[in-house]
Parts: structure tokens; sequence; C-alpha cells
């Protein structure tokens, strides 16, 4: 943790300042602390360079798991690939324009891969994540300048409102108890004329229902089992979609097939068959959500759903 994260910090419970203590310090990370709310005298620790709102990943254990397997699969940096920077346009929209000299707030950073897009285009970045996830994203960014990470729970969010430039959230909220609610915490966030931009899951009709039948037979699997399961029933399913009557089995049992390698497939599937919570959602459904948040500019972006819109002026 950078010691100038402490200005954008509140008590999650109870919004009161926060004061630090330093326990290890590496260079300008503070590596073991500990920081104190005077108003309620709860303590949140830091451990392992991340201030820690939270003491359990609650229902994303499978990300935690997931994340720390592939801390480095879909980080552009680090794999040699540039998916995450067209994923980070096409699915909100932001531009370096937008972002340059702003302070971001990425929501389910995962491995910091959109976070390092965010700082590449000019953005001062924190990511929030409810998973040990955040481990593997500061391995991979938090010691980089200008890019923060947070342990806490998009429902309590540790920040004063109005802080932030620019929120994006993208494949997050749908994974939480409610992707509304979940959202809803976030416009209070934003500075006027702050920008948002969220990307969900999309209702698609029977592949959605087919996908949610298997996903009640292995949400309730151990995520090894589950992840070796995974190594097995990919490549094969990759190998009867070739084959004219086995091939039906890919319509019944859906794997990803991106051409980006089996790391990829096997780790995207087992993303769709391990959360607890996977919701789906319609366009209008989501944009609702910005009307009902009070958001301007409202639009839907050409990947579904793909919604940005933008906190009214001061």
């Amino acid at each position: 943790m950078k010691e100038s994260l402490l200005r954008h910090l509140v008590c999650p419970e109870c919004h009161g300042p926060l004061t630090l203590a330093v326990d290890a310090r590496e260079d300008q990370e503070i590596e073991r602390g500990l920081l104190r709310c005077g108003p309620c005298a709860r303590n949140y620790p830091i451990l392992r360079g991340v201030p820690r709102f939270v003491d359990t990943d609650k229902y994303v254990g499978s990300f935690s798991f997931q994340w720390n397997v592939h801390r480095t699969t879909q980080v552009d940096s680090l794999s040699g690939h540039a998916e995450s920077g067209k994923t980070f346009l096409m699915k909100t929209g932001l531009t370096g324009s937008e972002l340059k000299g702003k302070l971001a707030l990425d929501v389910g950073c995962g491995t910091g891969r959109f976070m390092e897009i965010a700082a590449e285009l000019g953005a001062e970045v924190i990511g929030l994540d409810l998973s040990f996830a955040v481990d593997a994203a500061y391995t991979n960014m938090g010691r980089r300048p200008g890019i923060h990470i947070v342990q806490a729970d998009v429902f309590k969010p540790p920040f004063r409102p109005a802080t932030f430039d620019a929120i994006y959230s993208i494949g997050v909220l749908h994974h939480t108890p409610s992707t509304r609610e979940a959202f809803l915490s976030l416009p209070p966030l934003l500075k006027p004329a702050g920008i948002i931009a969220i990307w969900v899951y999309v209702w698609s009709g029977l592949y959605s229902q087919r996908l949610d039948r298997v996903r009640s037979l292995t949400v309730g699997l151990p995520e090894r089992l589950l992840y070796g399961l995974c190594w097995v029933f990919v490549p094969l399913l990759h190998a009867f979609s070739w084959i004219p009557i086995l091939g039906r089995l890919t319509n019944y049992i859906p794997a990803s097939n991106q051409k980006r390698g089996l790391a990829w497939d096997v780790m995207d599937t087992f993303d769709v068959y391990s959360p607890r919570y996977q919701w789906k959602h319609t366009e209008p459904e989501v944009a609702g959500w910005f009307k009902e948040a009070n958001l301007k500019e409202i639009k839907i972006l050409n990947f579904p759903v793909s919604v940005r819109g933008r906190q009214a002026g001061a």
C-alpha cells in the first residue's frame, strides 16, 4: 500500500477517517500495518501490501483460487497478447482523453488486467476486490506508480462519496448476490460529471438455460476438483466439436473455445461453472439501473451488456 492511498480511504462501516500505523515498509510500499478508525474503534490490517477491509472472501472463493492459479493468463504485459486492452475499450468505451490525470476505480480488479490498461491511459487507479485475487493483483501491479489495491466489499466500499472521476467494472457485478444493488452502490462514489461503465453477462435464451443446467451440477463441487475436470473435458469438447454426432454435446455443455490457448479456455470454462452467483441481464434492464441512479448521457455499447453513463455535473 502506498501512503498516498490513505487520503481516499474511510471506514466502510461508519465512514470515519482512518489513521495509519506502519509495521513494515519496502521502498514506497507499506507491506504490513494497520488502519484504525477513531469514531468506531475498528481496525483494518494491511497484509502483504494490501489493506484488508474484509476478513473473508465470502461467496467468491472460486475467484480467489482461479486468479491466483491464473495470475498472468489475461494480463497483457505478462502474457504477450493485447486482449485486455481491446476488451477494456469495447466494454467501457473509456479513452485516454477521459482517463488521463483522473482517479479511477476498478470494481472487481481480479489480477489487475484492466488496471494496467487504465494506468497506461494515464489514470491513477484503485482496484477493489472481495476475493484473495488481490494478492495476485498486488504481485502483478501493486508496486507500479499510480496503482493501488484494496480488499473490500462492493456493498461497503471504503471510500468517501464523490471520490472518483471514473468507475468501471467488467464482468464482476453479476457475481454478487444482487447485480442491481452492487451497481447502485457505485454512483455515489462519482465526482460531479464522473463516468461509470459496466459490462455484465447478457441473458441469451436457450444458451443461458443450457449453461445454467450444467452449473446446477458444478457450483457445489470443490474448486480443485472442478478445475481438474475442466482440464479433462475442455480439450475433449474441443475435439468433439469436429465430429458430427459428438459435436452436439457442445450445444448442451458449453465450454470456452476462444483460440487463445488451452489454459485460457480451461480458466474461462472454470470461470463460468464455479461461481456461486452468476446472473444474466438484458440491455433495457441494465439501462434502467442507470436511470434509477439518476445518471445522464446513458449509452448502450455494442458488446452486450455494456452500458455507461455520467453523473450529473456540479
